[in-house]
């Protein structure tokens, strides 16, 4: 008989070995971590090499969600799940997913676990894209000013010798004060002057000339020199007796009166039996002068909304189905 030795099995903690086994390999960047996406998984992400993302523009950031809800559709077969323990981990609320065509990292993908490292890649990104393209310089002339006044060494030069006699090398010496205007030779003054060989000529000036309107103010005032009283006086036009009758017996005129009578009825009976300008909530109102008031209806509490009450009108009035005597207005 013959035994089989069987391979030790990663099933349990096969997310710990994974992770552990990457960090102790990339220990010089813990926050990397390689990630192999199959071409399904770069469909559902849309970071499908080559199209999505480039070897020039690497940079995918993935939401947190969308990356665990993978994980639970597919469970064990998602390109997420040795770095499971990774992702729900992140602190932050979209994963840096960059891209890795020269698989630098040992997959075509590696993701960036840290915030601080993700921000500073993309920084560096944006650095690089916003880089200003300086152009070629161009002359104008202007060297040839700077030459022209830059100080040159002459091809002969002026040398002094200074001399002391040799008695007065460690003498004392005792310093005084003096007054420089009573010896002229003491000093030597150097007052301004006017250099006719330095002088600049004007030869071109900018000088703007704007012209101006001429303004004046005057004022006329009308004389009444002929006061004079005057009246208008006015009259209502009729209609001729001819016209009245024609008007009169028009079919045009019976038929508004026929159209409108019904309605001119009405109102005029609703006028009879009330009064549509009288004040019922001042009528309810209770009467200071007399002791007892007889009003039996009062406010009991409101409830106003500056934003959604505003301009609105009572639609709504009915009996409190519990409390007795209380009217509810909505």
């Amino acid at each position: 008989c013959c035994s089989r030795r069987k391979k030790p099995s990663y099933r349990g903690n096969h997310v710990d070995y994974v992770y552990h086994a990457i960090l102790l390999f990339f220990i010089g960047h813990p926050e990397i971590f390689p990630l192999l996406l199959t071409a399904k998984t770069q469909k559902i992400f849309n970071c499908r090499a080559d199209e999505d993302v480039t070897e020039e523009n690497c940079f995918k950031c993935i939401k947190k969600e969308d990356i665990i809800q993978d994980l639970k559709t597919r469970a064990n077969t998602s390109d997420f799940h040795p770095l499971r323990k990774v992702i729900l981990e992140y602190p932050g609320e979209e994963l840096l997913v960059v891209f890795d065509p020269k698989f630098q990292y040992g997959q075509n993908f590696y993701i960036v676990a840290s915030e601080e490292a993700k921000e500073n890649l993309l920084e560096v990104k944006s650095k690089e894209e916003t880089l200003e393209v300086h152009k070629a310089w161009v002359s104008l002339g202007s060297e040839k000013e700077v030459e022209e006044e830059s100080v040159k060494e002459r091809d002969t030069k002026i040398k002094y010798k200074i001399s002391r006699v040799r008695r007065k090398f460690g003498a004392p010496i005792t310093f005084t004060d003096k007054n420089a205007s009573d010896d002229k030779d003491s000093y030597a003054e150097c007052t301004s002057y006017e250099d006719n060989t330095f002088t600049i000529k004007m030869i071109e000036r900018d000088v703007g000339v704007q012209t101006v309107p001429k303004v004046r103010e005057t004022s006329t005032q009308t004389k009444w020199t002929y006061p004079r009283n005057a009246s208008t006086q006015y009259y209502t036009r009729e209609l001729s007796n001819e016209a009245k009758a024609e008007t009169l017996s028009s079919e045009t005129l019976k038929e508004f009166l026929t159209a409108v009578h019904i309605r001119m009825e009405i109102a005029l009976q609703q006028n009879e039996i009330m009064d549509v300008f009288f004040d019922d909530w001042k009528a309810l109102a209770e009467d200071k002068e007399e002791g007892k008031p007889d009003v039996y209806l009062k406010a009991y509490q409101s409830f106003t909304d500056v934003q959604y009450l505003k301009n609105r009108t009572i639609s709504c009035v009915r009996w409190h189905p519990t409390i007795y005597g209380a009217v509810l207005c909505h």
